[in-house]
């Protein structure tokens, strides 16, 4: 029982300190009603910020960034956008997910909207903004991606890539 008791306090005491941090990412300072741009190694984000009565609204572009873009990258099996509010440590305070479906990559980018509350993020924090994403490209057109635990044939070319928070 003593061990037991032991083994949970310090659970508790490793999860309380744990957070997300988005430090390694390049970050904005968040400013209102300024558009900006954050370059990620394949997404340059082009965004505006603004508050919009109880929340903070991130809407912009997401343009692939070509010179690095995997030539058999074409069709986006899997594709995520997500925006963080972090503090001057990185920590993340706040964040919004978007998911797409199966679509064609376009140099013309991808639309985004996120949508924040203000009450996630303390009013006398400076705050600033990232990006982060998720995506499995492939040659061809799929009607849907492998679920959880399956995977693509093998005469089929994947690509995926990531940038998001990493715990600390």
């Amino acid at each position: 029982m003593k061990k037991s008791l032991i083994s949970l306090s310090f659970l508790i005491l490793l999860t309380g300190c744990s957070h997300l941090s988005v430090k390694h990412l390049p970050r904005n300072q968040l400013v209102p009603n300024q558009t900006d741009v954050i370059s990620l190694d394949f997404w340059d984000f082009h965004y505006l910020a603004r508050v919009e009565g109880d929340r903070y609204s991130v809407t912009g572009k997401a343009l692939p960034n070509t010179r690095v873009w995997p030539g058999l990258a074409q069709w986006f099996q899997g594709l995520d956008f997500s925006a963080y509010i972090s503090d001057e440590q990185g920590i993340v305070l706040a964040r919004d997910r978007n998911s797409y479906l199966v679509r064609r990559m376009v140099p013309e980018g991808v639309d985004f909207s996120f949508a924040i509350p203000l009450e996630a993020v303390p009013a006398d924090t400076e705050t600033f903004l990232t990006f982060g994403y998720r995506m499995t490209l492939t040659e061809g057109e799929f009607q849907a991606a492998p679920r959880r635990g399956d995977s693509f044939s093998s005469d089929v070319d994947v690509f995926s890539a990531q940038q998001g928070p990493v715990p600390r």
